[in-house]
């Protein structure tokens, strides 16, 4: 055996006895010897080839070692976390605005075009007056023998005479504003001849909301004989007209006999006299407070700043207030 192969036998047995093995590129390389000389050198075997026929393999025990350096290591790459979607609220559907009710209009009352059916004294809601056309409400009639308004002066405030024929007389039915501030049926005799002018007055008296007590024809006071009536009538402060009498306090017959004299509301516009010492004399109590300092800016009292005259003497009416003695401040008359 020559020097050479000893070495090689030396270096393989002593690789062997070391248990050495040489990993090369991550593949085992294992040192073999032929079991006889059919061979001067020895073979390497890698792991995974079979051994061949005849031959001995002797194998180094091998333990994977981790290894130190760790930074050369390949990371296993990190799953990306997958993100876990916001849920879509469904959208909440909006419910329908309830529609507001439509309020129901409440009916406007049925103006008036008459005052057929009402009485005076009746007092009418304002929203049933048109105050567009207050003419519809003052109205004349004829008094004709046998009819009801006949019926209720006959023998009370007319009476058969040679001054007066019942011809000569109208009926007015109008209204007036009273002293609630309400619309109240009124009514009044007069003469024919003044009849369209008493209404024209009235009727601008009303429009402007001139208060009046009341306006009854006298024959509701009917106390026997017209000045007795007058004086229940003048008591109540009824505003009134026509009634066949002579004139208080004198033997002449009164305007208002022939139907051209009006007194309105004679509580607050009473009729004074005055004795020599001109201290005054009034036969109703409920008129003390109206007879001594009247003044325009006390209510419903007549001046001459008050519309009332205004109106009436503008018609060429009279006012008893401007007599001297004695003081009628309730009365208008035409001539």
């Amino acid at each position: 055996m020559t020097d050479k192969r000893k070495r090689k036998e030396n270096l393989i047995t002593a690789l062997l006895i070391a248990g050495m093995c040489i990993v090369i590129g991550g593949t085992i390389i294992f040192v073999v010897k032929f079991s006889g000389d059919k061979t001067d050198e020895p073979l390497l075997l890698s792991a995974g080839m079979t051994e061949a026929s005849g031959l001995s393999v002797e194998k180094t025990s091998y333990s994977e070692e981790t290894p130190s350096d760790t930074s050369a290591q390949t990371p296993v790459p990190t799953d990306t976390p997958v993100p876990t979607p916001t849920p879509v609220p469904e959208p909440t559907e909006t419910p329908a605005p309830t529609p507001e009710p439509t309020a129901t209009p409440t009916p406007k009352p049925e103006k008036l075009t008459t005052l057929s059916g009402y009485s005076a004294g009746d007092v009418i809601s304002k929203d049933k007056i048109d105050r567009e056309n207050l003419s519809q409400y003052f109205t004349s009639w004829e008094i004709e023998e046998g009819d009801n308004l006949y019926a209720r002066i006959n023998g009370k405030s007319y009476v058969s005479n040679d001054d007066i024929a019942l011809s000569d007389l109208r009926y007015l039915k109008l209204l007036h504003v009273n002293f609630d501030g309400n619309y109240q049926v009124g009514e009044l005799v007069v003469n024919k001849s003044v009849a369209g002018e008493v209404l024209e007055i009235f009727e601008i008296l009303c429009a402007e909301g001139y208060q009046i007590h009341s306006m009854y024809l006298i024959d509701n006071y009917w106390a026997g004989d017209g000045d007795s009536s007058d004086w229940y009538s003048i008591d109540d402060n009824n505003t009134s007209a026509f009634c066949y009498r002579k004139a208080t306090g004198s033997g002449k017959l009164s305007k208002h006999a022939l139907g051209k004299a009006i007194d309105i509301n004679p509580q607050q516009n009473p009729y004074v006299t005055y004795d020599s010492d001109g201290n005054p004399k009034y036969s109703h109590d409920n008129a003390s407070n109206y007879v001594s300092g009247r003044s325009s800016d006390t209510a419903h009292v007549i001046t001459t700043s008050d519309r009332a005259y205004e109106l009436f003497t503008s018609y060429g009416w009279t006012w008893g207030g401007s007599w001297s003695s004695p003081k009628d401040y309730q009365h208008f008359q035409k001539s």
